[in-house]
């Protein structure tokens, strides 16, 4: 008997579950398609107050759970390609902010890479990804003025310029990565942070990374010029293996130790502290952990330590 009426009000409990979550649901679908209604019509006068040119409002989004619940895509009428999203702000006279400008300007600097690289014929170039340098500060006056967006050469910011393969080092690659250096060098804009190769084959642990800083650009002019920018790394035992060198390891202080004759170097908590010898090297890159788990180590810290030329093409 008993069991019987614990079983009525799990399913009773259960009925009422069910049809609450679904009353929530038809108001929220309901709440959510009104919100959307209005906020278009927001957004549409939001733009026209803003910009001179017309605006195409492809789709708005309300996802009530989300830090941003409701929000828009857009695209100038005449650049479909060019979509940008429009959200709520308490932190703007308008009651909207949008990243237009900032959509505008890195699509104005892939086009004029592309076009300084358009002679040269390397896989290396395809689709480049260009982003902000860390940290820049965008000002709102900036942006916009008496409607128009200006051109990303008056905007005074840094871009990062990152081309990245799926695959191993080859035999043309540093001689490509200096061809198109040297394109992109002649040009006072963009201004670059850095720019950066990065090749990563799928099934492998290793990262051939060659990270140039914008400001070092005009110091390059041969290849050998690229090797103090060499930011690549090995798994840790192929690394010995390659030099010939011991290693040990002790996980429980986090420290890993190479020695080949009368050199030494230890790499203290996974590599955040460097010393070769017993001296400490204040600027020796950081090693880390890669996704497959295993120790990457900056392969010029080993070349500098022992003396050898460690070769990235397999």
């Amino acid at each position: 008997m008993r069991r019987g009426r614990l079983l009525g009000r799990i399913v009773v409990g259960s009925i009422s579950l069910f049809l609450l979550v679904l009353v929530i649901g038809v108001l929220e679908f309901q709440y959510g398609m009104i919100q959307k209604t209005v906020y278009s019509s927001k957004v549409r006068h939001y733009l026209e107050q803003t910009y001179n040119e017309p605006m195409v409002i492809k789709k708005v989004t309300y996802l009530w759970d989300n830090i941003e619940p409701i929000s828009a895509r857009v695209h100038p009428k005449s650049s479909s390609n060019l979509e940008f999203s429009v959200y709520p702000s308490k932190d703007t006279p308008t009651g909207y902010r949008d990243d237009y400008a900032e959509t505008l300007w890195v699509y104005q600097v892939k086009e004029d890479v592309e076009h300084r690289l358009l002679n040269i014929d390397s896989d290396l170039k395809s689709q480049p990804f260009i982003d902000f340098t860390c940290c820049a500060e965008i000002k709102d006056q900036m942006k916009v003025v008496e409607g128009t967006i200006p051109s990303y050469t008056q905007s005074n910011l840094q871009f990062d310029l990152i081309f990245q393969l799926e695959r191993a080092l080859q035999k043309n690659d540093l001689e490509q990565m200096f061809h198109i250096l040297t394109a992109l060098k002649p040009y006072e804009q963009p201004r670059f942070g850095i720019i950066l190769f990065l090749l990563q084959p799928e099934d492998k642990s290793y990262r051939v990374e060659y990270k140039i800083p914008g400001a070092k650009l005009k110091d390059i002019h041969t290849i050998e010029d690229l090797k103090p920018f060499n930011e690549s790394r090995l798994p840790a035992r192929e690394l010995a293996e390659r030099i010939e060198a011991e290693i040990s390891w002790d996980a429980s202080n986090s420290r890993v130790v190479f020695s080949k004759g009368d050199t030494v170097l230890e790499l203290k908590h996974w590599g955040e502290e460097v010393l070769l010898n017993g001296v400490l090297l204040p600027d020796a890159l950081p090693s880390f952990l890669g996704e497959q788990g295993n120790l990457l180590v900056p392969v010029g810290l080993l070349e500098k330590a022992f003396q050898v030329e460690i070769p990235l093409i397999e």
